[in-house]
């Protein structure tokens, strides 16, 4: 039996990413070093580039791996990412500066779980800065995971901006599972942004805008991608099935994760919480 198949342009369907690696357009210009084997792309979005690829001004610095269940190479990926996010903070004039740490997610959904689990195991510090017993190699730190609106019912943003207009933190990072339009990318990027965030952007549930120009203090977006949505995933289908039918009903507009996902996280957060904990304490 043969099949007959076509291609089928994506172009005309509400796909989102929120990389910036899955965009093709060739006013990216796109900064590439390696580190060890790791790969590490940079972008400089500037206002006329914003406004062409639909993404907020800022830098965008992807960490890029293949595996990260090897012992090895995840020391590498914590290298390379301590590297960049300490970078950024110098450049910034933030390091050492007292920082509120944000997981965003849901912890009952493994794939939406990145956040919290890397709070799990952030290292706190504003308690002993309070009662004026911090050692000098570490700096002040807070931590929250605020839950999902669905959950709480209460914005990501409101409860961040009512908890940093409290305790005033001289910046904010935010650690978030993202949406990638490549099953390629799935748990084998770090992207790190001080552009912000929009949460839920990248599978069509928008909520308030989480940046430096809505909270007024400097915001460093920790992601990686946990879930790819299905549209770019078939890209060919049977001739009995009514193609432009299916990729528009928002029902069958599914989110798909790898099966051994409960592992990737747990092996993530770990990444990401190590890297953050040797960038932010000595």
């Amino acid at each position: 039996m043969v099949i007959k198949m076509h291609r089928i342009d994506l172009e005309k369907y509400n796909i989102n990413c929120d990389l910036i690696g899955d965009i093709n357009n060739n006013s990216i210009k796109v900064s590439k070093t390696d580190y060890k084997g790791i790969k590490i792309e940079k972008v400089i979005v500037n206002k006329t580039l914003s406004k062409k690829i639909n993404k907020k001004e800022g830098q965008y610095i992807s960490i890029i791996f293949d595996d990260n269940t090897d012992k090895e190479v995840s020391s590498i990926i914590k290298e390379a990412l301590i590297k960049e996010l300490t970078k950024i903070l110098k450049e910034k004039k933030l390091l050492g500066k007292a920082s509120l740490v944000v997981g965003l997610g849901n912890n009952m959904s493994t794939p939406d779980s990145l956040g919290p689990k890397t709070i799990d195991k952030v290292i706190v510090t504003r308690h002993l800065q309070i009662l004026q017993n911090l050692d000098s190699n570490y700096s002040c730190v807070s931590k929250i995971a605020p839950g999902v609106f669905s959950t709480t019912g209460i914005e990501s943003y409101d409860i961040i901006k009512s908890i940093s207009n409290m305790i005033k933190p001289n910046f904010i990072i935010i650690i978030d599972a993202l949406c990638s339009t490549s099953i390629n990318k799935v748990n084998k990027v770090i992207q790190i942004t001080d552009s912000g965030i929009t949460p839920g952007s990248g599978v069509e549930n928008h909520r308030k805008e989480i940046s430096k120009k809505s909270l007024g203090i400097d915001i460093i977006t920790i992601g990686i991608p946990t879930v790819v949505n299905l549209h770019t995933i078939v890209k060919e289908f049977l001739d009995e099935y009514d193609v432009d039918d299916i990729l528009k009903k928002k029902g069958n507009n599914y989110m798909v994760t790898p099966k051994n996902i409960d592992f990737e996280i747990e092996q993530l957060s770990y990444i990401l919480s190590n890297a953050i904990n040797n960038t932010l304490h000595k």
